[in-house]
């Protein structure tokens, strides 16, 4: 849920209470929202009306855990920091579909990269990397991701590929976009893959647009903006 709702999440709780003779006070409104402010209302509302039907904890006003209790299993939307690791592109040959905070915490191991301390290199990724998703997850935050393209056109099609994948594990399986089969040797272009997206959020065309055009020589550039 993004903030524009807390009125309607407001609403939900305190229905919720005269369905069981509660009058519920706006700070335990808030205790509720800064625990399930991650989810989406909509997955709240089905959570709630699930726990009211159930014969046992339905019995009692549910607290945050009987609604999380209730409330489909999340996707992983983040990658590991080892998987993080393998699949950021060593050289500016390399493709690979990234997110801000590997891009960040590559950038922060790149001179070690650069000077062959592959080891140093990758203990550096991984402490930065962890900080890095820590703190977006505190906040709520799922990842951005977008192909880095490297000088080889040989795994552009593939880091295409695989921003689709990790992008639709953010999204509702209704929501998923589209990833089209490579029918020629011909460079399938990024920002055809998204025009799905771009019509359910036309305020992601420009950052798409932007992203497109992202490779390993331009990171260093945009973390110093």
């Amino acid at each position: 849920m993004n903030t524009s709702e807390k009125k309607a999440f407001f609403e939900v709780i305190t229905k919720t209470g005269e369905l069981y003779d509660k009058t519920i006070k706006l700070e335990r409104v808030s205790v509720y929202w800064d625990a399930l402010s991650h989810r989406a209302i909509d997955d709240i509302r089905l959570a709630i009306n699930k726990h009211i039907q159930d014969a046992e904890r339905g019995r009692f006003f549910p607290l945050p855990a009987d609604i999380s209790h209730q409330l489909p299993k999340e996707l992983n939307a983040w990658l590991s920091a080892n998987e993080a690791w393998a699949a950021c592109p060593k050289d500016e040959t390399q493709s690979s579909a990234m997110c801000d905070e590997m891009s960040q915490a590559l950038f922060i191991a790149q001179d070690l990269i650069d000077s062959g301390d592959m080891i140093a290199a990758r203990m550096a990724f991984l402490e930065n990397y962890n900080r890095l998703i820590e703190a977006a997850k505190s906040e709520g935050r799922k990842p951005n991701w977008f192909p880095s393209y490297g000088s080889g056109k040989e795994s552009r099609f593939k880091a295409d590929r695989e921003t689709i994948d990790r992008k639709n594990l953010a999204l509702p399986r209704g929501e998923w976009l589209e990833i089209p089969d490579l029918q020629s040797t011909e460079q399938i272009e990024f920002k055809d893959l998204l025009k799905l997206e771009e019509k359910h959020n036309p305020e992601e065309k420009e950052k798409s647009r932007k992203a497109y055009s992202v490779g390993m020589g331009d990171i260093k550039n945009i973390l110093k903006k």
